[in-house]
């Protein structure tokens, strides 16, 4: 099930928020200073300027035309006039209670003096219509109307010029207010363009900061790339340089443990028997610190596969005793094996590592012990919930260790007496290995030691139980089985470069009863192969001209029954890619170098004897 991660922002995001927020708050002030501005329009358009004037000119116009009707009348100008001045005195009249009553004289009333002024007004007209009633032109209260008149004329001019002063002032203040307003809007606004504009300028810093990141990480990606293929081609020439340098060492070795192996089955004197002893003691050091040096960089560069298959623990535990007493027995030490299997016991696992860890451990209890015994033991265990696990243990009763040693043991070329003047030789990778072994098949190391007392290493796998083997599948033989019987009078062709090697497979071939004829190179086996009858083909990997593996590629190529002839590869290079290779082509056995004698033997019975019976069988019928 995928987990979905809560979202964290980035310092960037959250800058950019917070920019986007003070854009929208100052947009927000921005837009209710509009609303606000807006407002004030609405409110003036619905109140047209006209209307806070228009009661005041009404009354002036409404007076200014009673008077000039009241004095027509008074002159006697008119007969008339008297009817117009009644009509006239209504028609002020009802101004004077229109303005009083009507909403819109609200602003004219702010001033007191104009409330008196409309006041007065009101009581003018009451004593016009008093004096009406008189026909008597001469009469007391038409005097004191005309009276009245003559002095009320700059109060109605001082309302009509308050109340446009009154209203001048409102529109100034308007003004004043829009004005301050606008100032407002455009120091906001010009803050935001200041403000947007300092935005804009760090969005391309950090746009062109960005840009030089991006740059700077296409640059380091670039490296990196390269890294990885100076890497990888350092690899391949690290294992090109591996390859050759184990074909380059292996190759005299080869001559050196056969010849030494062709003269130790010569008669020797008892002086001469010690001095090859010792010179195949050194081999064998020095072929062991060899493979652990491959070991570890195959290993390191991820080319060591395992293979499982069936193992039987009981032949194992046997196997390991027969190897290794001997080197005990040297010591003068017990070797014994405890938890013996009485039967059988199969699991799955990889057989030839596996042996390898056990005698690379049993080598070190051995090395670090000068009296006792070392012990070689195993146990089963079986849990409700864990998988079942077999463990080996080797006891020993050497000079143990200090609990600050164990922590640094399987660390690569650590000892723990690793000083100049350091009693046991050996360049600490044996450990390492087998410890890197254990866990590639799915176990592990633990180690348990007292100074003075022993050490105990207990090796923990996993028990997958594997159905026994019927028949032998074994490919490439090791040193350690019964030495089996090829096939006599064989005609070999050997494929070998290499003068050394070809004198010690001469005579090794001679003594085992074979004729063996020799070619410096692939191109020239490939020829005489063409020519000639043969019964098998010992092919070496690197070889001039053409090499092994190109050659056998050519003999599957040949018409039958030339194509099917047995081809064994003999090679110092034991990587499993050569392995692989040489699979690939069509070989049919891979032996390393440097060459022993069973293993050869071996090969020969597996691989040459169906052949050799399938081919008489085609000549006699």
């Amino acid at each position: 099930m995928t987990t979905i991660q809560p979202f964290k922002a980035t310092p960037s995001c959250i800058r950019m928020f917070v920019l986007t927020s003070v854009v929208a708050a100052a947009m927000s002030v921005l837009l209710a200073f509009e609303l606000t501005q807006r407002q004030a329009l609405l409110e003036q358009s619905q109140m047209r300027i006209d209307a806070p004037t228009a009661p005041a000119f009404m009354l002036d116009r409404e007076f200014l035309q009673f008077q000039h009707a009241l004095d027509t009348h008074l002159s006697g100008q008119d007969p008339l006039s008297k009817d117009t001045l009644i009509a006239r005195l209504d028609a002020l009249a009802n101004t004077i209670d229109q303005v009083r009553d009507a909403g819109n004289s609200g602003f004219m009333f702010k001033n007191p003096q104009n409330i008196t002024a409309v006041d007065a007004m009101h009581d003018v007209a009451q004593q016009a219509r008093a004096a009406l009633a008189h026909d008597d032109l001469q009469h007391p209260q038409w005097l004191a109307l005309q009276n009245s008149m003559t002095a009320f004329g700059e109060q109605t001019r001082a309302l009509g010029i308050s109340t446009d002063q009154m209203v001048s002032q409102l529109m100034e203040q308007q003004i004043n207010n829009m004005l301050q307003q606008n100032q407002q809007i455009i120091g906001l606004t010009g803050a935001l363009l200041v403000f947007l504009m300092i935005s804009a300028g760090a969005l391309l810093h950090r746009n062109r900061a960005h840009l030089f990141e991006k740059a700077a990480l296409e640059a380091l990606n670039k490296e990196l790339r390269q890294a990885q293929q100076d890497a990888e081609a350092a690899s391949r020439g690290k294992s090109l340089f591996l390859a050759n340098m184990s074909h380059e060492l292996r190759t005299p070795f080869n001559g050196i443990v056969g010849m030494l192996s062709l003269l130790g089955s010569t008669p020797l004197s008892a002086q001469q028997a010690d001095l090859v002893k010792t010179v195949n003691d050194s081999a064998g050091h020095f072929l062991k610190l060899l493979n652990d040096i491959l070991d570890m960089s195959a290993m390191e560069s991820g080319k060591l596969h395992m293979h499982n298959g069936a193992v039987e623990l009981r032949s194992l535990m046997l196997e390991a005793q027969a190897i290794m007493r001997p080197l005990a027995m040297q010591k003068q030490l017990a070797f014994e094996l405890q938890g013996l299997p009485d039967q059988a016991l199969w699991i799955k696992s990889e057989a030839t590592r596996l042996r390898q860890i056990l005698l690379n451990l049993l080598n070190n209890a051995i090395k670090f012990t000068e009296r006792g015994q070392v012990v070689l033991g195993l146990q089963t265990h079986t849990f409700e919930n864990h998988p079942a696990l077999v463990e080996f243990s080797i006891q020993d009763t050497g000079i143990g260790m200090e609990s600050t040693v164990l922590g640094k043991l399987f660390q690569r070329f650590y000892q723990a007496d690793a000083g100049l003047s350091r009693q046991f030789s050996g360049a600490g990778l044996g450990l390492e290995i087998s410890m890197s072994l254990a866990r590639l098949l799915g176990g592990d190391i633990q180690v348990r030691s007292q100074p003075g007392v022993g050490s105990t290493f207990v090796l923990s796998m996993p028990w997958v139980a594997h159905q026994p083997m019927t028949s032998p599948s074994v490919i490439e033989p090791t040193s350690d089985k019964a030495t089996p019987h090829a096939p006599p009078n064989l005609r070999i062709l050997v494929a070998e470069d290499h003068p050394v090697n070809q004198k010690f497979l001469s005579v090794l071939l001679q003594r085992m009863g074979h004729q063996a004829k020799f070619c410096d190179n692939g191109q020239l086996a490939l020829q005489a192969l063409c020519e000639e009858e043969f019964d098998v083909v010992l092919m070496d990997i690197h070889m001039p001209v053409m090499d092994g593996l190109e050659a056998t590629r050519c003999i599957r190529a040949l018409p039958c029954p030339k194509s099917r002839i047995p081809v064994i590869a003999l090679t110092a290079d034991v990587f499993k890619e050569a392995r692989d290779s040489a699979a690939a082509v069509g070989v049919n056995a891979f032996i390393p170098k440097p060459v022993q004698i069973n293993e050869l033997q071996l090969a020969l019975q597996i691989h040459v004897m169906p052949h050799t019976d399938a081919r008489q069988a085609i000549a006699h019928a």
